[in-house]
């Protein structure tokens, strides 16, 4: 009895399959198939039967998604063998993970500065995503990008009456007329709010250099912008 196998481009082996004959003219079998006398047994874990020197071997098999474990980016795997050095199977966790000792350790260090990073957007986010004033005597949404925010600069320097972009309570935009001086308790309505956010910023910023000098990693990850109350 034989068995057909197909040799990839890999040089791995695939099979056994089973080619049915074409009528009329038998066993028709592609370039790429090979026979043999006996059946390959099962391959052990992690490895695949391949032809190496013209005879069935087991190599490594790490075909597929690879990464750096540098940078943890996405890679692929095409051939067998071992995996080339600077490169694992296993997907870095998440950030603050750093490759150590053939596996994803979570680094303190590195932990500290994506956990810094995302307070700074947590906090730039709520500065920028506007803020209430009553300087018209009623509550009003001002808007606060950057543009938004040079406008009002520009608008008290000005030091004049003048129409300025607000909503009302029904949500709608329009241009008001400020006084001069409402301009600015606008000005001053959102500097305290803003300073508000950025001490609640930076009491989260001590947390993380308390953790960091303890290299506690779990209380490092454990800050978040929701942590204390603005």
């Amino acid at each position: 009895m034989t068995f057909i196998y197909l040799l990839e481009q890999s040089g791995a082996i695939s099979g056994p399959v089973v080619f049915p004959p074409v009528p009329g003219i038998g066993l028709q079998l592609p370039a790429n198939a090979m026979v043999l006398e006996q059946a390959l047994p099962a391959p052990d874990t992690g490895k695949t039967w391949a032809i190496s020197n013209g005879e069935a071997v087991q190599l490594e098999d790490h075909r597929g998604p690879v990464y750096s474990t540098e940078t943890g980016a996405e890679g692929y795997q095409s051939e067998l063998g071992p995996l080339p050095l600077g490169l694992t199977a296993v997907p870095r966790p998440g950030t603050g993970y750093q490759w150590q000792d053939d596996g994803w350790v979570r680094s303190a260090a590195a932990l500290f500065e994506s956990q810094l990073l995302a307070i700074n957007q947590a906090c730039e986010r709520v500065v920028t995503a506007g803020f209430m004033s009553s300087a018209l005597g009623e509550p009003h949404f001002y808007d606060s990008q950057l543009y938004d925010q040079l406008n009002l600069t520009g608008a008290i320097l000005r030091g004049a009456d003048m129409p300025f972009s607000c909503r009302d309570g029904s949500g709608g935009r329009k241009f008001c007329l400020h006084s001069a001086a409402q301009l600015r308790q606008v000005g001053d309505d959102f500097t305290l709010y803003k300073m508000e956010l950025l001490q609640k910023a930076n009491q989260l910023k001590l947390l993380l250099d308390q953790a960091l000098a303890a290299a506690d990693v779990a209380a490092l990850a454990a800050v978040s912008w929701e942590d204390v109350q603005s």
